[in-house]
């Protein structure tokens, strides 16, 4: 397929759109607990993806089971914690802030198993995310909100999730990999519902669930379809638009805004990851060039 940034940027636009309302749904259903907003979301995307894999004739599985259970598992731990964070007084803004700490992360992930090294400009970047961090976080001596702590160990999770993936790149498609996350969310959260007893639903809650999963599933393709139009390199900083879009819905549906020093907060994440992003499109650009110049010897 040929190249067009505009158009990849156009689907990450639309991906970070969905991943937000997603997001301000499970916020609404902050009453349902999080293994089973998990368990009825997961299989509204598993059953579409299913769908979508028997299509397109993809495996349900790919050449690395092992990676694809610890890509879901982390996945999983990392839904959980995040809509755990997406109580009634915890401002949506905030949850995503806390999530998009996955680049951080995913940073730090691929260089303790990966091995691979952090440029000047990366550091720099982890220090402005810690201090970042720390202005959402806000801790007193009496300690830290925990809505605040579930969303930082949401992007742990999901940070972790996303050095798996590029571990999968080449052995499960980006649907094969959907689809085995969503099943597994399902089966994972399945027992913990039935320990805990399902929550009477009435029509705004399965419509909310099943519209969890909608968003699940079309930001996915989205993401998918991204990526196929432009290289990461060139278009994944736009990811970060989801941070504005939750909060314009936070304002607009939840009528909430994050306080000044979260707002800096929020910034100095925000500028950590365009930092990190600009520094790997930097090494990518110079392992190219290098690449070329020595095929041209």
């Amino acid at each position: 397929m040929k190249e067009d940034v505009k158009k990849g940027a156009l689907y990450l636009l639309a991906a970070s759109f969905l991943f937000s309302s997603m997001q301000a749904a499970s916020k609404a259903l902050y009453y349902i607990s999080s293994f089973e907003r998990t368990f009825y979301f997961s299989i509204v995307a598993a059953v579409l993806f299913f769908g979508v894999c028997r299509y397109r004739k993809e495996p349900l599985v790919g050449k690395r089971p092992d990676l694809l259970f610890m890509r879901s598992l982390f996945g999983f731990l990392s839904t959980i914690f995040v809509f755990l964070s997406s109580t009634k007084d915890f401002p949506i803004a905030n949850v995503s802030l806390l999530s998009s700490t996955s680049t951080i992360f995913a940073l730090l992930a691929a260089c303790i198993w990966l091995k691979e090294k952090m440029t000047k400009g990366q550091i720099t970047a982890l220090i402005l995310a810690f201090f970042g961090v720390l202005a959402i976080l806000q801790p007193t001596v009496t300690g830290i909100e925990l809505p605040a702590v579930y969303g930082l160990l949401g992007g742990l999770f999901a940070g972790i999730a996303y050095t798996v993936v590029r571990r999968l790149k080449d052995d499960a498609t980006p649907y094969t990999m959907t689809f085995y996350f969503m099943a597994f969310s399902a089966l994972a959260s399945l027992p913990i519902v039935l320990v805990q007893g399902f929550t009477p639903l009435h029509l705004k809650e399965i419509a909310l669930l099943i519209f969890m999963g909608l968003c699940m599933s079309f930001a996915q393709l989205f993401l998918s379809y991204a990526y196929r139009y432009a290289p990461s390199t060139k278009i994944s900083v736009y990811l970060y638009s989801q941070n504005l879009f939750a909060l314009l819905i936070g304002i607009a549906v939840f009528h909430e805004l994050p306080d000044i020093i979260s707002i800096l907060g929020g910034i100095a994440l925000i500028a950590a990851g365009i930092l990190n992003f600009y520094e790997v499109r930097k090494e990518t650009e110079y392992e190219r060039k290098n690449e070329e110049r020595i095929s041209n010897i």
